[in-house]
């Protein structure tokens, strides 16, 4: 694959969170030390446990809402404890818009002109740029989670699977929006918080051989308080037959690392404000805004 079609798959990848990517929808991580919950919305709190709202998470934030925010977007995006009826996250290059229904799961989105809306009456989930949107037909379970898609061919674009508390662990995109490579991501959890995804693609050879051209991973980092307060996402350098290259230290050689650092949490415990620094071959500095609006 050319360096330049990979550039392209990395930059669409986690707008799905079936997607799997980082520097996409707007953030992601991976560090040292963790805890165990949610986040999301817009002012600032005190870091003093005693001083901020609880901690405990809503019954609003079921397992199945968990898992449409973690199959359509990334784990940044998920609010702390109260429903979300709509959030924006902007930076100087980026604008990416996305609405919730009344049961909070994902309604539709506009991340940087790349569109989708979900129809969770007709089963139909539409996906694409403004004029070139492609239908697919989705398989929910009692509980609205996504199991899988199929797309006007009757060829399966999407599987989801679960654990036996009902989070989503992996999401598989196949050929998903006319697309010839394969992405995976699984979710490791801490309890109901997710601490660690795990981002694969490939191009498939031959119906037997995948090409691996994608290896990434992200840590999601707590405070004490249970808030998001830091992503650092990991890609690592792949050797021409799409292995990850292992140094003389017996160490995973890092391409990019984006290290994402969460701040002015409002008063439902939400982060507002985030500084994203990637390091490596390549480097930057973004700085993102997250508008907030509750149920």
């Amino acid at each position: 694959m050319k360096l330049i079609e990979a550039k392209i798959m990395k930059k669409y990848i986690p707008l799905l969170s079936i997607l799997l990517c980082s520097s996409t929808l707007l953030i992601t991580g991976c560090d040292n030390k963790k805890t165990s919950d949610t986040t999301t919305s817009n002012s600032t709190v005190s870091s003093n446990p005693d001083s901020n709202p609880s901690t405990k998470p809503s019954p609003e934030l079921s397992i199945p809402v968990i898992n449409s925010y973690l199959f359509h977007t990334e784990p940044e995006l998920l609010p702390f404890s109260k429903a979300i009826k709509q959030q924006h996250i902007q930076s100087a290059s980026s604008d990416k818009l996305i609405n919730y229904n009344e049961q909070g799961f994902v309604a539709n989105y506009n991340l940087d002109g790349l569109q989708a809306e979900i129809n969770y009456d007709t089963a139909k989930y539409i996906y694409g740029m403004k004029d070139t949107r492609s239908e697919y037909a989705i398989t929910f379970d009692a509980n609205k989670n996504i199991l899988g898609m199929k797309n006007d061919q009757d060829d399966i674009v999407a599987i989801s699977e679960f654990d036996e508390q009902g989070h989503l662990i992996e999401t598989t995109l196949s050929h998903f929006a006319e697309n010839n490579v394969i992405f995976k991501n699984q979710i490791i959890y801490d309890q109901d918080r997710v601490e660690l995804v795990l981002y694969n693609a490939y191009v498939p050879i031959d119906e037997k051989t995948k090409f691996p051209i994608l290896s990434q991973e992200k840590d999601v980092v707590y405070n004490a308080n249970k808030q998001l307060e830091k992503t650092v996402t990991k890609t690592f350098k792949l050797t021409s037959d799409g292995k990850i290259i292992i140094n003389d230290k017996n160490e995973q050689e890092v391409e990019l690392t984006e290290t994402c650092n969460y701040s002015d949490y409002n008063e439902n415990n939400d982060w507002t404000k985030a500084i994203c620094v990637t390091t490596g071959e390549e480097s930057k500095t973004v700085n993102l805004t997250r508008t907030i609006q509750y149920e």
